[in-house]
């Protein structure tokens, strides 16, 4: 429109490897922080959200090797048999990989009911998996890790797009 100053449109750039690489450090670390009680039940499963994130915001840097050797990682860094959490992100990759489309149609609280369930096949495969192994099954207050960690979707958007964006602004300036 003729006499309305506007800011600069700004196509957002993918992101970089540092990036991607940085938020699943930054997750490793949310990982090790001594949870205990209720709240170890509870605790949000950060690399399965970013793992999600990243596959659905950009697919061509996240890949399943990425996915199981971030399974791996988990694996010892919760002390579980090796190759449980390998499974279950490989699983969620491949979900996310699967459903990128449609997640991508909805908005940032609608995504989140679509993740839901994303985390949630991951957790039953799991804690299956665990069984089988002859673990006991968790309890109750488990299985509300995949709802917990689903309603951290709705933030992690807006504080991953808002940093993009911040360095594009000083990239222009």
């Amino acid at each position: 429109m003729i006499g309305i100053a506007q800011e600069p449109q700004i196509l957002k750039r993918p992101a970089t490897v540092q990036l991607v690489g940085l938020s699943f450090l930054l997750a490793f670390l949310l990982m090790l922080l001594p949870w205990s009680g209720p709240w170890l039940l509870l605790r949000p499963d950060f690399m399965a959200l970013l793992l999600v994130y990243w596959t659905v915001r950009e697919p061509m840097l996240i890949g399943g090797w990425i996915a199981f050797s971030l399974g791996i990682i988990a694996d010892v860094a919760d002390s579980s048999t090796l190759g449980i959490h390998a499974l279950g992100y490989s699983i969620t990759y491949f979900l996310a990989f699967h459903f990128r489309a449609r997640i991508l149609s909805f908005y940032a609280a609608n995504q989140a009911l679509h993740i839901l369930p994303i985390l949630f096949i991951s957790q039953v495969v799991t804690a299956l998996t665990a069984w089988l192994l002859k673990f006991p099954l968790p309890g109750w207050w488990w299985w509300f890790q995949s709802p917990f960690t689903a309603l951290f979707w709705i933030a992690l958007p807006a504080l991953l797009e808002h940093q993009r964006v911040r360095d594009e602004h000083s990239r222009v300036s």
